[in-house]
């Protein structure tokens, strides 16, 4: 077989007999060559240079399960509302969860189906919202396990409220 290429290690014979070195020396031998005197360091910026094209959304969701279906549509506005002291937070409805989301021991994911629950609703809102922008919130804003303010709390259910176009959602759990 007559290759137009020489493999590497034809390569490597070549500069050892050539040169009588190893072509690492070789290599070793090149940059001590290299004259650094030539090189201006004082007039160069080093600094990185990026540039955001666009800043990327984070969001973060809530689980709501319900205790009967209601309807709702996806782009839906849900108001999160703490009753004693009136913070309020909106949420958008993005999608219902799936049914038979079963997991074995390793957390895959076994007999899925496509089927949606209707009576677990998929909130998101924007986790700027959560953690640079609750000053007004500052107790719902501790209820989102993955914001900077998170922390355990006990409440009622009947102290969290969440509202569709002003009617309340009877819910028997949530989940942020």
């Amino acid at each position: 077989m007559n290759n137009v290429f020489p493999s590497r290690k034809e390569i490597l014979q070549d500069l050892t007999r050539v040169n009588n070195i190893s072509y690492q020396n070789k290599l070793v031998n090149e940059i001590k060559e290299i004259d650094t005197s030539k090189i201006v360091e004082n007039d160069g910026n080093f600094k990185p240079r990026t540039s955001i094209i666009e800043k990327q959304k984070v969001y973060f969701w809530v689980r709501l399960y319900l205790s009967d279906e209601i309807t709702v549509s996806p782009n839906d506005t849900i108001s999160i509302t703490y009753v004693p002291t009136g913070e309020t937070l909106e949420t958008t409805f993005i999608c219902y969860s799936k049914r038979g989301l079963d997991r074995d021991n390793q957390d895959e994911i076994v007999n899925y189906s496509s089927e949606d629950d209707k009576k677990v609703l998929c909130l998101m809102v924007d986790s700027e919202r959560i953690d640079k922008n609750s000053s007004d919130i500052p107790f719902i804003r501790s209820l989102f396990k993955i914001s900077r303010y998170y922390d355990y709390q006990l409440l009622r259910r009947t102290d969290l409220t969440f509202k569709l176009k002003g009617d309340i959602i009877n819910y028997y759990d949530c989940d942020f």
